[in-house]
């Protein structure tokens, strides 16, 4: 912006001064006095913030059901054309209108990875009859730079139909597989292809040239890329408060007590097929698609069903997989009928101790892409009562055919992708303005800096003092909002959780031990334990806080209770201390190697022995149990977070073990300028 020459002193007095002479934010008042772009960015991004969340997002929890395609290569860049290539060629001649494919996801030790396997560059391109290139539908490049995608699907609607008979995706640059330490990567969960509202891709065949596939084919296989799941969840868009999440059965002891449900259509009605959308799982340890069963019977009649099923069977299924948190789609010859009755012949019954459900969040009868069950009365001799579910939300038998799912309306896939697309566009916009935004904010905090220097030192003091002064606060209030989360933490839910403890204790001795109460008892210790540990980081000074060793020592006790264990440090290491970051990659290392020995040593000794000198504090952790072979030693991917941890303390880790005599851990932790504390008496 530029100032005629002599209303430069009027600015400078007039609005630079009281910009700077505000408390805080000098920066970004001086921008909003002197800039119009900045308000115009505001109110776009207002706009954004306000159309978002009408617009279905992406879970981050796990859906379930199958992980997609994977294949493995040995070079990150093709050799030669179509090394990284995976076809898929339709059942017959398609008008393709829009194409999608869902990058897929797998969790790792440092988390979720929401786009495994996703290249750096592809090409997608339709193809005719012979195989030939008739349409380039979409040539990326850069994936991996980009801040905003992270598991968001490519969605590409053509602005006309292409008469296609297969398409190619044909990938770039592959990322090293994090598990297999010498081979690339290519994944996708799924490959969606629209000839109006139908996916031809359902139908079509994967063909996959010169690659390998990864070990794990109850994950990865080629025809899942077509099996209709997703990591993304249910088609559900936001349509105002829905209070019924679905319907589920009365438990079952057995997975073979039958149950069953019966649809009124209120006439009869032609239909070709069944979708069944899997209710959402009520507790975090269940997994999605809790209820689905893994065998049905379906039977439609124009009468009423009595108490053995009536009319013909229309589909007697085989075992069926569990679709995670995904529509199920069943294919039937078409016929016609008022009552279609759904009988789950053996439920989904995986833990001994607990009951079986038959449990949907919504079914679909189909006549072709139509749903002729919208609104149909249901009926089960599991009776037609609410039962409350969590959030004060609904199980009902009404809330099967209202054309909701557990969290929103239901639509048609295609309809679902292209929101989810509006998405990712809305939210890459959003960060371009936040950073369009922070650029022009800089841009007159430069400018501010510049005039200021001009005014001579007391400009130069107030420039200098005004950030000093705000570091200073915001270093205070940093340390306000440690200590209110440590207090937050040790009051309430360490207390909390102590009551669970407790009251599992008394539960157990009025009813006796059980598997139940005893993995309570087990995971509340261990989240006490992790609660102290993220306690004693965040307060990092003063008499109330233990030290290293004793900190040590007391996860131990917490950690291995239920094994006979002993703990030992010279007294150097007791009144030895170390840094914060420190602390924090040894806890975490600790934490993850008796998780190591609890879960997978089998073993019943455990020793801890601590030492510190001048030179470096020393950790030795053993174990009598099964030990580590001689060939899962070698590869990479053994005691891989062990490894991150040692590198982070610019540590030494020495590993001494074998197949049946147990395991010990030595890790030297260097010690740059000793540190001393009094021991606690």
């Amino acid at each position: 912006m530029r100032f005629p020459r002599l209303s430069i002193p009027f600015v400078l007095v007039g609005v630079v001064l009281p910009a700077l002479a505000e408390e805080g934010g000098w920066d970004e008042r001086l921008a909003r006095t002197l800039s119009g772009r900045l308000a115009e960015a505001e109110a776009e991004l207002g706009r954004v913030e306000e159309e978002l969340p009408g617009l279905p997002g992406l879970p981050a929890d796990d859906q379930g059901g199958t992980g997609g395609f994977a294949s493995l290569h040995p070079q990150a860049v093709p050799k030669k054309a179509g090394d990284h290539a995976v076809s898929l060629v339709f059942e017959k001649e398609a008008r393709v209108g829009m194409v999608a494919l869902v990058p897929a996801r797998r969790y790792e030790v440092d988390g979720l990875d929401p786009q495994f396997g996703m290249p750096d560059a592809f090409k997608l391109e339709l193809l005719d009859e012979k195989g030939a290139v008739v349409k380039v539908v979409a040539n990326e490049h850069g994936l991996w730079s980009d801040p905003v995608r992270a598991g968001h699907p490519f969605v590409y609607e053509l602005a006309e139909p292409v008469v296609a008979w297969g398409m190619r995706i044909v990938a770039g640059r592959l990322a090293l597989d994090s598990d297999v330490s010498d081979s690339y990567v290519h994944a996708w969960a799924e490959a969606m292809v629209f000839d109006g509202e139908e996916n031809v891709a359902r139908r079509a065949t994967v063909k996959v040239a010169g690659s390998m596939s990864p070990a794990s084919p109850w994950h990865w296989r080629n025809e899942f890329l077509l099996d209709g799941q997703t990591p993304l969840g249910l088609p559900e868009v936001v349509d105002g408060e829905h209070r019924n999440v679905g319907w589920i059965s009365n438990g079952r002891a057995r997975a073979l007590d039958a149950a069953w449900l019966e649809l009124d259509l209120g006439e009869s009605r032609e239909f070709d097929g069944l979708k069944l959308f899997p209710a959402k799982r009520p507790t975090a340890d269940l997994p999605s698609g809790f209820g689905f069963p893994k065998q049905l019977r379906i039977s439609v009649s124009d009468q009423r069903g009595g108490r053995e099923a009536t009319g013909r069977i229309v589909l007697e299924s085989g075992k069926l997989g569990n679709p995670g948190h995904n529509p199920f789609y069943l294919p039937l010859e078409r016929t016609r009928g008022r009552f279609v009755r759904i009988e789950a012949t053996e439920l989904w019954k995986e833990f001994e101790s607990y009951p079986a459900f038959f449990a949907l969040s919504e079914i679909q009868v189909l006549d072709g892409a139509g749903n002729v069950a919208l609104g149909a009365a249901v009926r089960s001799p599991d009776g037609m009562g609410n039962v409350v579910a969590p959030g004060s939300r609904y199980w009902s038998a009404v809330s099967l055919c209202d054309g909701f799912g557990p969290e929103g309306k239901l639509v048609s896939r295609r309809e679902w992708l292209k929101l989810l697309d509006r998405r990712l566009e809305l939210e890459t916009k959003r960060h371009e303005l936040e950073q369009e935004v922070r650029d022009i904010i800089y841009g007159w905090r430069r400018m501010g800096f510049t005039v200021v220097a001009l005014l001579g030192a007391a400009g130069a003091f107030v420039l200098i003092a005004l950030p000093l002064r705000y570091r200073v606060r915001e270093r205070r209030e940093l340390g306000k909002v440690r200590e209110r989360i440590a207090g937050d933490l040790h009051d309430e839910v360490g207390s909390n959780l102590g009551s669970i403890q407790m009251f599992a204790d008394l539960a157990e001795g009025r009813s006796g031990p059980s598997e139940e109460l005893k993995r309570i008892q087990r995971i509340a210790a261990e989240t006490v334990s992790a609660v102290r540990d993220i306690v004693w980081l965040l307060r990092p000074g003063g008499d109330h806080r233990i030290g290293t060793v004793e900190h040590l020592r007391e996860t131990s006790s917490i950690m291995l209770e239920p094994m006979k264990w002993e703990f030992t440090a010279n007294e150097e290491a007791w009144q030895g201390e170390l840094s914060d970051e420190q602390n924090r990659h040894l806890f975490l290392f600790f934490r993850e190697a008796l998780h190591n020995i609890l879960r997978h040593a089998s073993a019943t000794e455990v020793t801890v022995r601590v030492d510190q000198d001048e030179e470096s504090f020393h950790l030795v952790i053993a174990d009598n149990g099964c030990g580590i072979d001689e060939k899962r030693m070698a590869r990479k991917s053994t005691l891989r977070a062990l490894r991150q941890r040692v590198a982070a303390l610019e540590a030494t880790m020495d590993v001494e073990t074998a197949s049946g005599e147990g395991t010990v851990l030595d890790l030297r932790i260097p010690l740059a300028v000793k540190k001393k504390r009094r021991r606690k008496s």
